[in-house]
């Protein structure tokens, strides 16, 4: 499988932390309120340099969270692989049994369209309580607040984001008051490695091969 690599130069003034986070291009989902979370972060000073790798595996995960909003953590209580080219692992069943949530047998799931990943829901899942996602090399990065009886698909394209201030990872990000200063990270055709510099005034310079 192919490993991603993201190395990124703080040149800024500040020490922080910085935020990798994803959303979906999928219209659809964002109508249905999908919520990015901080998927890695990492603390860097003045003049320090951190790196991300990652392979691009999927898997479904579910919090018992309350609602979705900026700042709430989605501390995952059960993730699962998941694989929109395999129809054994393109579905789960999110369902509760002894009064406590789980992942249940991915056959009671309908089945997704072609290339999709679906997370159904069993009647007995209370509206708001809980919340279910997809995951990206083992960590959760994009949830939605789970309402019973209900087949949530998620595509699995994929756009990556990085952010710069104060970030923890697993929580929801208010991605609407983070527009001024974010950067669109995208891997051009065969290229799996790349580096940006937050600069002197705080802007990011241009993404490029490593």
């Amino acid at each position: 499988m192919v490993k991603y690599s993201l190395s990124v130069k703080n040149d800024s003034p500040n020490a922080g932390s910085i935020c990798v986070y994803t959303t979906s291009p999928d219209t659809l989902q964002v109508q249905r309120d999908l919520r990015s979370l901080a998927w890695f972060t990492k603390a860097v000073n003045l003049n320090g340099q951190v790196k991300f790798t990652w392979n691009l595996d999927f898997s479904f995960a579910w919090a018992e969270s309350g609602q979705l909003v900026p700042g709430v953590h989605f501390d995952a209580g059960e993730i699962i692989d998941a694989d929109p080219a395999d129809e054994k692992k393109n579905r789960a069943y999110f369902d509760k049994q002894n009064d406590a949530y789980l992942f249940g047998e991915r056959s009671q799931a309908t089945k997704p369209a072609e290339g999709a990943l679906a997370i159904a829901t069993s009647g007995i899942i209370p509206h708001g309580l809980a919340s279910v996602g997809i995951g990206i090399n083992g960590k959760a990065a994009l949830a939605v607040n789970a309402t019973p009886n209900y087949l949530f698909t998620f595509i699995p394209k994929i756009q990556y984001w990085l952010a710069f201030g104060s970030f923890k990872e697993g929580v929801v990000l208010d991605v609407n008051s983070m527009v001024r200063n974010i950067c669109e990270i995208k891997f051009p055709a065969g290229v799996y490695d790349l580096k940006v510099i937050l600069q002197e005034n705080n802007t990011w310079g241009e993404v490029t091969p490593a």
